[in-house]
């Protein structure tokens, strides 16, 4: 079997041609480096993720870390349950139990990419998982944050703030493997959590 070559059908928007970066060994690549960046007017760096959810068969739970391959159902019926998708952050301890952060997969919006076809590579890069993208015009409104990273390295206030466009995913597919397996697990939590 080849390592996490599967495919999946997007919508009808266009999300079935996202380049996998796949190299010659079968394995999906994760894109480096920041020379396609996207950065807006005040020169803030922009970012695009996912808030990836699934619907499952309630005999089909995996366990917590979620490491597991399965199939998800978007069945609507009392036997199903509904779990949000988070990823341990790279950064540094700041108190969720295991020492890092849980967030959302996101990372930057690159100059040949739309919103919504980078933040489906970066679910695919950071979580392993494809899907279908609620809606490829409308996020949800962006927000900003301030990347600690960006003041470690003594920028202004105004150059450390990311600008993130945010779109739901219903997820298809969980791959085994993925570009930043050694650095993320999975958690599947419920809404509540």
């Amino acid at each position: 079997r080849r390592r996490g070559r599967r495919h999946t059908t997007y919508d009808d928007e266009g999300m079935d041609d996202i380049d996998d970066d796949v190299d010659g060994g079968g394995a999906i690549t994760a894109r480096t480096g920041r020379h396609k960046q996207r950065y807006n007017d005040a020169r803030q760096r922009l970012v695009a993720g996912c808030i990836c959810v699934r619907r499952r068969r309630r005999r089909d739970e995996e366990d917590e870390r979620g490491t597991t391959s399965e199939t998800t159902t978007t069945s609507t019926s009392s036997s199903s349950s509904t779990k949000v998708l988070m990823i341990n952050s790279k950064k540094g301890p700041r108190g969720n139990g295991d020492g890092r952060d849980l967030i959302f997969p996101k990372g930057g919006w690159e100059t040949d990419e739309s919103a919504a076809e980078a933040a489906a590579r970066e679910c695919l890069e950071e979580a392993g998982v494809r899907g279908t993208i609620a809606s490829t015009t409308a996020p949800m409104p962006a927000y900003e944050f301030t990347s600690r990273s960006k003041l470690k390295a003594g920028c202004d206030s105004i150059e450390a703030t990311c600008v993130a466009h945010v779109f739901t995913m219903q997820v298809t597919e969980v791959l085994d493997h993925w570009p930043e397996e050694g650095e993320r697990a999975r958690y599947w939590l419920s809404p509540s959590e």
